[in-house]
């Protein structure tokens, strides 16, 4: 019964994500057909995911931006409750599932000004969710950029640390922190003095162990 009830979600979870996906993020070909050959490249350049973010919201007012990996599953919207709780088994329409949503830590501010920004996401054994971020950490793929989209602005950050930790290790989770460097790589990329990092977190296969990817924001 258990195993049907996780396929159930799962299979629920996939198909909210599309769901989601063709409702908001919009297609603008016929926009760009009327497009200039410069501002053609422009958008090229800037790789923009065009998002509709009124309609987002007005599916769910706790939105706050939208979360998207390059070669993984991982897009999705970002929510934020005023705890840490309650997407853990809520899904955009604040339905039950087991699978939750992607939130924003409770304690950040929503604009993605913070020190720190923690997202937390379910592990999932197939792709949902953040479950592709243990085989990030298990392949050892330092190559990732991440985007975060808001109502103002694309936000893009470079994969600097990943580690897996004890889930009582809050050290990670300190959004006060202004520079947390463990394990890290693209050294020669960081500056201590203005560094913005976005923090993932994710299970690693139990409730007792977490995966950290700590990414700093380009200028």
């Amino acid at each position: 019964y258990k195993g049907i009830m996780i396929l159930h979600y799962s299979r629920e979870s996939k198909n909210i994500q599309k769901e989601i996906i063709d409702e908001v993020v919009i297609k603008d070909d016929s926009e760009n057909e009327n497009l200039d050959k410069d501002n053609d490249n422009d958008n090229e350049e800037k790789n923009i995911k065009n998002i509709d973010f009124k309609k987002l919201k007005s599916i769910n007012s706790n939105v706050v931006g939208w979360i998207e990996i390059p070669g993984t599953h991982i897009d999705y919207p970002i929510l934020q409750a005023t705890n840490n709780n309650y997407y853990l088994d809520h899904d955009i329409y604040n339905n039950y599932n087991i699978y939750g949503s992607i939130y924003l830590n409770s304690k950040n501010n929503s604009d993605f000004t913070d020190l720190n920004t923690i997202i937390f996401g379910h592990y999932t054994y197939s792709t949902e969710m953040f479950g592709d971020l243990k085989k990030i950490y298990d392949e050892d793929i330092r190559d990732i950029s991440i985007n975060i989209y808001t109502e103002q602005a694309k936000l893009t950050y470079t994969l600097y640390s990943m580690y897996v930790t004890s889930e009582t290790d809050e050290e990670p989770l300190n959004i006060d922190n202004s520079f947390f460097q463990k394990n890290a790589f693209n050294e020669e990329n960081i500056s201590q003095d203005n560094i913005k990092t976005l923090t993932l977190s994710t299970c690693y296969t139990d409730d007792s162990k977490r995966i950290i990817l700590h990414a700093y924001r380009n200028i």
